[in-house]
This record gives structure tokens, sequence and C-alpha cells, in this order.
């Protein structure tokens, strides 16, 4: 068996297994003759020798949460809870103040509607001590983790080993736990997105006051790019969770995942390039922290921006390999010799770490609006970042006079109030000046996604 599933567990004895059910049934008397109410019993069917390791106790602290979930939708107090952990298998005493029958019914749901429903053990005991039997209430036969068979039919048959079903049971377990974690991640970079478009006032950018220096797009074409990229944010941080190689070999495995995300981007678009930068950056933050979830990591601002710098090395050596010049990036870099985004996530996002996301936190912290933290935390970034939007759109000189003023601006010791004013009269000037910090609203991106993770 994969020593990652069962390396620490102790293995149960059949004898100790019927042990602790005996111990189950003497608590369960006890409990109903304290209480005199309904009591809820929950264990896992986990097949195997091995009833408790890392897996099986998530899976028990999933089911202990749909169970108080469904309670309090219920309306349902409960006047008595206990856990107990033997190396048998998780345990779980509710007490509960209502109908037997109404309990039941809520918990049946669970068992047949949550992904991990067929692991779950359910039972609710009536006040005189019998138990509720699920197909009473409609439940459905429960049927065989492997091949989908009612459970009977295999028991009888012995079609599966023991060995086979336990493993079968910590994979479906192992896989469902990657994708509840990956959508987490996925939310938070879709958030991230969605949040930095509609932050108000942003110089030169479309945001809910205007389009700002963009004639072809406005901020619902932000917003169905930003809808389009949910699935590509999942599955990439799906692609860290499931690799196994070092992570400095991990870039080209991103790279077709990031191939069909830009396509899906641009057919919602109309071919309208709005997160293409972000498609690169965003992707990379999310399958590192996959990567850190999976191989145990910590899982740390320092430790996520750190792993992208050893994922993205190699990646600024990219411009040099004599490609045309096609993109933002690749035409900054010919001329000013500015590595942009390539460059920021080779180092980790120095931009980020050091500007963008600690201002952003700190303003939050201080009792400002995430809008105006983040409008902060922008013109930071403005002031410190060789912007490649910037450069295309004014010139080395521009961004250099765009740059001063910032920092002129930031120097003064203006409250945030004050900044947000200032960057809404720097808005008219860069509309009127035809710029745009495209490269700064992506890295203010990543700075709320840092924050969505780590501080919300």
């Amino acid at each position: 068996m994969p020593p990652h599933y069962f390396a620490d567990a102790k293995a149960a004895a059949l004898e100790e297994v019927l042990g602790a059910r005996e111990q189950r049934a003497m608590l369960q008397r006890r409990l109903l003759e304290e209480y005199a109410a309904p009591l809820i019993c929950f264990t896992l069917n986990i097949p195997g020798e091995y009833k408790m390791y890392p897996l099986a106790r998530q899976a028990f602290r999933e089911g202990c949460g749909c169970i108080d979930a469904q309670l309090e939708l219920g309306g349902m107090a409960v006047l008595h809870r206990e856990e107990r952990t033997p190396h048998t298998g998780c345990e779980a005493y509710y007490i509960v103040k209502g109908e037997a029958s109404a309990v039941k019914a809520l918990l049946v749901s669970v068992e047949e509607g949550h992904p991990l429903g067929r692991l779950f053990d359910m039972d609710v005991l009536d006040v005189d001590g019998s138990a509720l039997r699920g197909a009473d209430l409609g439940r459905e036969e429960r049927r065989c983790f492997v091949c989908d068979r009612p459970v009977w039919e295999c028991s009888r048959n012995r079609t599966h080993s023991a060995e086979e079903l336990a493993l079968h049971t910590a994979r479906l377990m192992e896989e469902y736990f990657r994708r509840e974690y990956a959508d987490t991640i996925a939310r938070a970079a879709q958030c991230a997105l969605l949040y930095e478009v509609n932050i108000t006032p942003k110089p030169g950018l479309v945001d809910r006051a205007n389009n700002g220096s963009h004639r072809d797009m406005d901020i619902f074409t932000f917003i169905d790019s930003g809808c389009a990229l949910g699935p590509y944010f999942r599955d990439i941080t799906l692609r860290g969770l499931r690799f196994d190689g070092e992570a400095k070999d991990m870039l080209p495995t991103l790279r077709y995942c990031g191939q069909r995300a830009e396509a899906r981007m641009l057919a919602v678009t109309r071919g309208v390039n709005t997160h293409k930068g972000l498609i690169f950056s965003m992707g990379l933050l999310c399958a590192a922290m996959g990567y850190l979830h999976s191989h145990g990591l910590a899982e740390t601002p320092e430790a996520l921006l750190g792993l992208c710098a050893q994922i993205a090395g190699s990646v600024p050596g990219e411009l040099e390999d004599g490609g045309e010049p096609v993109t933002h990036g690749r035409r900054a870099f010919a001329r000013y010799g500015v590595t942009g985004i390539r460059g920021e996530a080779a180092a980790g996002f120095p931009s980020v770490a050091e500007h963008g996301y600690p201002v952003l936190r700190r303003l939050v912290t201080q009792g400002c609006s995430v809008n105006d933290a983040g409008v902060v935390a922008l013109l930071h970034l403005m002031a410190r970042v060789d912007d490649t939007n910037l450069l295309n759109r004014g010139g080395g000189e521009v961004l250099r006079r765009v740059k001063e003023e910032v920092s002129g601006i930031l120097a003064a010791g203006q409250s945030a109030d004050r900044l947000v004013r200032a960057a809404e009269a720097m808005d008219r000037e860069f509309i009127t000046q035809n710029l745009s910090p495209g490269g700064c609203a992506d890295l203010l991106a990543i700075s709320l996604f840092l924050f969505f993770l780590f501080d919300r």
C-alpha cells in the first residue's frame, strides 16, 4: 500500500474493531438514558485494517461540519456533543433536541448528496434506542466504493480485497480534498481579478468610473474574462497538487493549460487582451500553492513567492531567444531591457512582496476599505515598477516622469483619502495622454490574491 496514505497509521485488529463497536453501543445507551433525546452517532466506513490516518481524520472533520450545518439548517439545538479518536476510527456523538425522524431526514440528504457520502455512517437513534433506517426515508441502498454495484452484493461475493477497498477509499478522499482545495485557490484568484477591475479610481485603467485610456474594453469585458478564467485557475492548481517532480521542472507542464486559458479569454472578449499577463502570473501562483499544499510545505506568502521564483527562474531568458517582439513585454525588453512580469515572477514578485501586498494589508488593518487600500497600493507600485505598458505607450521619459510624480505624492505623507483624490486627478491626466499602467494593475491583482489567501 502507498506509504504516504498509511505510513503513520496503526493497524486495527478485528477484535479491536469489534471491541470499539461494543464500546460505542455502551456509550449510546448511557447518553440516551442521561438525556432522553435523539442521538446521532457518526463514524466513517473505512475498509481495511487502517482506520485512522490523515485523510480519514480530514474526512471525519468534513462529516462533522456537514452535521453541524444540517442541524443549524433544521433549527435543532445540540444538547451534548463529544468526539473520540481511537485508532479503530473516529467517532462523534450528538444529542439533539428534535424529532428523530426529522434529524435522520437531514442526515440522509448528506449521505446521499455529499461526494464523500458513501463513507459517512450517520446513525440516528430514537429515545427508546431504536435505530432509524435510511431506507424508510427513501435513501437508496449503499453502493460499492469501487464498482458502484450494491454493496451487499460485493460483500457477499467478496468481489474486492480489503487492500483494494482501502486504497480506493484513500484515493477517493484524496481527490475530493484536492478538488476542494483547488476550488478555494481558484476563488481567491478569481476574486482578485474582479476586485482589481472594480477598484476605483485607477489612473488610466478600466474601473467603475470609466474605461481609462482604453477604447476596446470596459468593466464588463473584464468581468466576462475574469469569470471565464475561473476553471483555469482551478485546473492549474490541480496540476500543482499532482506534480511529483522538483518545482523547477514544473513550468513546461503548465504551458498548455495557460494557452487554453488565453484562447478562452479571447473567445469571451472577442479578441481583446484583458488578462494575458495574469494568465501567466496568477496561474503560476495557483500552481505553486497546489505544490506547497501537496508536499506539506509551509503555506505562507514568503514560501509561495519563493516557490514561484524557483518555477519561473528560466522565464526571463525567453526574452533573449530571438522571437518576434509582438507583445508589450518583448517590445519593452527589446528597446529598454526591461523584463516586465517575467522578471517579477523569476525574482519572486518583489514589487508585490515589498510594496503592493504590505501596503494593502496595512491599510485594511487600519480600517481602510479594500477599494481605497487598493488605490493606494497601486500608487506604491506605480512609483517603483518599470511598467511595460507605460513604456510602450509613452516611452522611457514618460515612465520616469510618472514614477517621479507618484513618488512625490507618496512622499508627502498624505492620508488614504487624499491619495484616492490624487489618483482621481491623475486618472484624468492619463486619459488625456493615453497612458495605462497595466503591468501595475496585474501586480495589484496579485497583491489582492495574497490578501484573500492569507488575511481574510
